[in-house]
């Protein structure tokens, strides 16, 4: 190049007005959000913001998701999901999670999922902070769980099933045992049986008053289990009613666990947003309410409704009074949440579950 080429202004910067550009960026590491959120009552937040959502106070446009095989064939993703609070009289705040994920991850001795959050200027849209989403994403899960799990009246619960012993079910698996005051047990069970016993031996050794057990399939693990939370990367449905004791609470966040006989046979089923949950073929709620056998709450056509939104329940602290025989189970996944209660059977409660072999989808930790 000429001296005079080198010396020239470049042709994609001669064209800018001279005006700010992007400003300062915060970053926040992982070590960073873990101090912070040392300080808050995350679930209190979250509970907030379901409420708020509820009312009609948040910006919640659909998410755009992006899927591929990586070289080994492996289910590999990025989801985008903006939002806002916009809150009458008080500050916005606007933003979203990047949140990217391969199930081949684990192997390679990383979590499963990871990404970024953005916070954006309300006032000049520009993005004012970057943070490591990783924690903060597992932790606002386990976080609308509990607080479904408590708005539907099982905050007793004494005893705990986690299928898929991965970042989801570790993180889901202390947040109740320090919140449900009366959890004695946990009976874990991931289809790679190093998973769950490495997931056992962490509770072992840091909450010693807790019963835990690693069971060889997801049938038996969840047999006595008043609360059962699936985490797991199963594609298909493999959990049908008759595996869930009457009574129990099922916190479905991998989505795709529940069969759809299972959901339709819901005595009461609550989610966190009915459209987004309807936008999303991919799992089995979804399909059902685009094939209208599942319906949006006060909906008097054919399909089973929903009865409720989690942010409806969470301001009451409990769900409306369990008719007598109903077992409810709570269904929740990345940002769609709900819960179910099944009406029960004598013949659910009776199954042992000692003899079936679970499936390699239905314990892969998440």
């Amino acid at each position: 190049m000429s001296t005079e080429e080198l010396t020239r202004t470049p042709w994609f910067t001669a064209g800018l007005r001279g005006l700010g550009g992007a400003g300062p960026v915060l970053l926040i590491s992982r070590d960073e959000v873990a101090r912070c959120l040392a300080l808050l009552d995350p679930v209190a937040i979250v509970r907030e913001a379901l409420v708020d959502h509820h009312a009609g106070r948040t910006v919640l446009p659909a998410e755009a998701y992006l899927r591929w095989d990586n070289d080994q064939g492996a289910y590999t993703r990025s989801i985008a999901m903006p939002g806002g609070v916009v809150r009458d009289g008080g500050p916005a705040a606007y933003g979203m999670k990047i949140i990217n994920a391969s199930v081949s991850n684990p192997a390679a001795g990383l979590e499963r999922a990871g990404g970024v959050g953005l916070c954006f200027d309300p006032q000049t849209a520009r993005i004012s902070a970057i943070i490591e989403i990783g924690l903060i994403s597992s932790v606002r899960t386990a976080a609308v769980s509990l607080v479904g799990v408590q708005a539907a009246g099982h905050a007793d619960a004494t005893c705990l099933a986690v299928l898929g012993c991965g970042t989801q079910g570790g993180t889901h698996l202390f947040l109740l045992a320090d919140r449900l005051p009366g959890l004695r047990r946990v009976a874990l069970h991931d289809a790679e049986p190093a998973a769950a016993a490495a997931l056992a031996e962490r509770v072992r050794r840091h909450r010693p008053g807790i019963e835990v057990a690693v069971l060889p399939d997801a049938r038996s693990a969840l047999r006595d289990a008043e609360l059962v939370v699936t985490a797991t990367t199963a594609d298909d449905g493999y959990l049908p009613p008759d595996w869930i004791r009457p009574g129990a609470a099922v916190v479905n966040v991998s989505l795709a666990d529940l069969t759809a006989e299972a959901l339709l046979q819901a005595g009461r089923l609550y989610v966190d947003d009915v459209e987004l949950v309807e936008q999303n073929p991919r799992r089995p709620l979804g399909r059902l309410m685009q094939q209208g056998l599942v319906t949006a709450p006060g909906s008097t056509g054919g399909g089973r409704p929903v009865d409720a939104t989690i942010g409806a329940l969470a301001p009451r602290g409990g769900a409306p009074p369990e008719a007598a025989g109903e077992r409810i189970s709570a269904r929740r996944g990345c940002r769609r949440c709900s819960a179910a209660r099944w009406r029960g059977s004598r013949r659910a409660g009776r199954t042992s579950g000692r003899t079936w072999a679970g499936s390699g989808a239905a314990g892969r930790r998440g």
